[in-house]
């Protein structure tokens, strides 16, 4: 974690300290919940090792929103900053280990540590640019396009999660997603 946090921006000893005394260390086996719906969510993640899912389930249909890898961080930012109920579940997709960092006790570090502040920031940033460049390639490219972007953004995940989270992911059915593997395959 240190050195991923190092490369956001110039990150102390002292800094990394302070955030690691707030921090439990979990594990988790594969499918299990970690971030339940309709209640505010109040911690962010870590995730040391491991891949980890965001959906929602609308009318009984189960629709993919995010994957979570490891080295960076997973919550529902929406909740978080909102202190509203979470309309997402987050699950593990396989075994998984992370650090957990409660809200009231990073605010509070925030408070003591500007680097941390600063980190919080550019986290949120981060998430919020991923959100904008998903829904840009669902606004602009075809599923083809999406498929392909997809792949050259995350090459392993198509060997670590099932075909039917990546086609809810990119808004198809599993039968739409086969025939576009079919077709990148020839």
């Amino acid at each position: 974690m240190k050195e991923i946090l190092q490369s956001l921006l110039e990150f102390s000893d002292e800094s990394y300290e302070l955030l690691l005394k707030i921090a439990t260390e979990k594990e988790v086996g594969k499918n299990q919940l970690l971030f339940p719906p309709n209640k505010p969510t109040n911690k962010i993640i870590f995730l040391k090792k491991g891949l980890l899912r965001g959906y929602k389930i609308i009318d009984g249909k189960d629709y993919t929103h995010h994957f979570y890898f490891e080295n960076w961080f997973a919550t529902d930012f929406s909740s978080y900053l909102n202190e509203t109920p979470s309309q997402i579940f987050i699950e593990s997709i396989e075994k998984s280990s992370y650090y957990e960092f409660k809200k009231k006790d990073l605010v509070a570090l925030y408070n003591k540590s500007h680097q941390n502040e600063r980190l919080a920031r550019i986290i949120a940033e981060k998430a919020f640019l991923s959100t904008v460049e998903k829904l840009a390639d669902l606004q602009l490219l075809n599923l083809n396009e999406r498929y392909n972007a997809l792949i050259n953004r995350n090459p392993s995940l198509f060997q670590r999660v099932p075909q039917k989270y990546i086609a809810s992911y990119l808004g198809v059915s599993e039968q739409s997603l086969s025939r576009i593997k079919k077709q990148a395959i020839s």
